[in-house]
């Protein structure tokens, strides 16, 4: 489906361009830029491109001629109605059946339709273009609908939904069926009339915007003085869930910033309802785009003062006003709205931008310590991590020595993060990163949760940071402790899904089990490694399927002896 995109022009504006372009040529220039492009058209072009221009002064005088509108209308609206009859009978659907080359199933069939379709929009965009906006209303309103019929098995045929099978720019079609109506409708009741419509047909564009609508014709949006206040009342009040909520904000933004700029935004702002905390951040943005970090600053004090805000709602304006105060120069508020953020609605972003902000006034020791004593509601994994970067490894050691063997893959289990950690810090030694299994699993944290880090980007690494922490764990006790707690952990972890016989996990089992036995080889010896090894396949005779994922994983080490190939 072709929809209007952010670097799509509108009529309006390629129109004014091209005339701008066309006003500096000579007439020579013009003949030679025509020529050129004539010759370059593929050969099912030239026709076309040829109709344009009229054959002699009889032609000139029926092309401005201007055509039977009401005629052309009635005749069309026909043509849509017998066109949407024969989808309705099954007239171009044969059967749904499997598709070789989508590998999927789709509507079989004969797809003379698009065609068909493509043509009766081209008739509409004439009748709009000529200017007949009452007639435009009532055949692009008739023929999109004709898409609903989409809905239903056994009308149109083809391997994709009919909107996206057609040539025609079907957000185009929408915004000059909205501009349309808004020319013929009473301007008090304009702009409901047009919301309603707009959500009627979201599902065909929903990227449409005002600005689009307004592009459709040279002329301007007429009476917008009066438009745009009732505009922006009916995107507030209707709270009904007609579309979705994002589409509502983005075109009560538009709304505001057209009809008085970022005043406008802070006006919508202050209104209540369920767009008020978008307005908000919407606002909060336009003042620090246009180098206003005071008032920005200033906006995002005002939101998180708003009633009702949700903890995440709350964390996002926290956010935007960590960044405006640091713009400001001011880094102990900056850590103070980080630290709020944080509480808020904790995510692992929202750690590592408090901990870069504390480091920045040297407070990093104290904040962590402040925000382990006073733990936000956070997952068992980002408690965790918090706890370690806080030099508080035995209470996140607790947390992972309660947590299920199962599960691992959950948001929330701290398993992923803990373990590594604990392995390493058990050791006692350094861990080459690359040619160890367990230095493997901890590069990866970083990459835990989906989104790995960036290094070119301004965000610290939880790996670093973790791996700055190692460095203190030095007391004998505490490392024989998490060794113990290794071992169980892996052990408890590995009889869960092997036992249950959670294929998809054998490998990932594996891994940890060849951690454990590199992690004894470091704090021990390679003997103690081996047995564990030797332990572990003792326990799973009947298992070749793990047996081979754990010899799989052993290879992968550079400190445990290889296993014999077995045939």
């Amino acid at each position: 489906m072709a929809v209007r995109g952010a670097g799509t022009l509108g009529l309006s504006e390629f129109l004014a361009l091209l005339e701008e372009r066309l006003d500096r040529l000579a007439p020579g220039e013009l003949r030679a830029v025509l020529l050129a492009h004539a010759q370059r058209l593929p050969t099912q072009d030239r026709q076309a491109f040829l109709g344009i221009f009229p054959a002699g002064p009889d032609a000139v005088a029926r092309q401005r001629r201007a055509p039977d509108a009401d005629h052309a209308c009635r005749d069309l609206l026909a043509d849509i109605d017998s066109f949407a009859a024969q989808l309705s009978d099954g007239e171009y659907f044969e059967g749904w059946g499997w598709d070789d080359d989508l590998q999927d199933e789709r509507a079989w069939g004969n797809e003379s339709w698009v065609e068909e379709m493509d043509d009766l929009f081209a008739r509409a965009a004439d009748l709009f273009l000529a200017g007949n906006m009452t007639g435009a209303r009532e055949v692009y309103g008739r023929l999109l609908e004709v898409f609903s019929l989409d809905e239903e098995v056994g009308t149109f045929s083809g391997p994709s939904a009919a909107a996206e099978m057609v040539s025609t720019d079907v957000g185009e079609a929408v915004a000059r069926y909205l501009r349309a109506l808004y020319e013929t409708t009473a301007p008090d009741a304009r702009a409901a009339e047009v919301c309603q419509r707009y959500a009627d047909l979201y599902y065909l564009a929903p990227s449409l915007s005002l600005h689009a609508i307004d592009g459709t014709r040279r002329e301007k949006l007429p009476e917008l003085d009066l438009f745009l206040p009732a505009w922006i009342d009916v995107l507030i009040e209707r709270t009904d869930g007609i579309w979705v909520l994002a589409a509502r904000q983005r075109l009560l933004t538009e709304a505001a910033v057209w009809r008085s700029g970022i005043a406008g935004l802070a006006e919508v702002a202050r209104r209540s309802g369920p767009h008020q905390l978008t307005a908000y951040l919407d606002w909060i943005d336009a003042l620090t785009e246009a180098g206003r970090p005071a008032e920005a600053a200033a906006a995002a004090r005002e939101g998180l003062a708003v009633p009702g805000l949700t903890a995440e709602q709350a964390a996002e304006v926290a956010d935007r006003l960590a960044a405006a105060v640091l713009h400001q120069g001011d880094r102990s508020a900056a850590l103070e709205a980080r630290r709020q953020a944080w509480r808020a609605a904790p995510t692992r972003q929202r750690l590592l931008a408090m901990v870069t902000a504390a480091q920045a006034v040297g407070a990093l020791s104290e904040t962590l310590t402040a925000e382990a004593d006073c733990p936000a509601t956070a997952p068992d994994r980002l408690t965790a991590e918090l706890l370690l970067l806080a030099d508080r490894a035995d209470e996140a050691a607790d947390l992972l020595a309660k947590a299920p063997a199962l599960g691992w893959s959950r948001a929330d289990h701290p398993g992923p993060v803990v373990l590594p950690y604990l392995m390493i810090a058990a050791a006692g030694r350094p861990v080459p990163p690359r040619t160890t299994v367990v230095g493997r699993l901890f590069a990866a944290i970083d990459a835990i949760g989906g989104q790995p880090h960036d290094p070119a980007s301004q965000q610290i690494s939880l790996t670093a940071l973790l791996a700055e922490r190692l460095s203190t764990q030095d007391t004998p006790h505490r490392r024989q402790r998490w060794l113990a707690l290794v071992q169980a952990t892996v052990e408890q972890r590995v009889e869960a899904v092997v036992t249950t016989k959670h294929r998809g996990a054998y490998a990932r089992v594996a891994e940890l089990a060849a951690a454990c036995a590199e992690t004894l080889a470091l704090r021990q010896d390679t003997t103690a490694g081996e047995a564990f090894l030797a332990q572990v396949r003792a326990r799973y005779p009947r298992h070749v399927a793990f047996r081979r994922e754990l010899d799989t994983a052993i290879r992968a080490s550079s400190l445990l002896p290889a296993p014999p190939r077995r045939r």
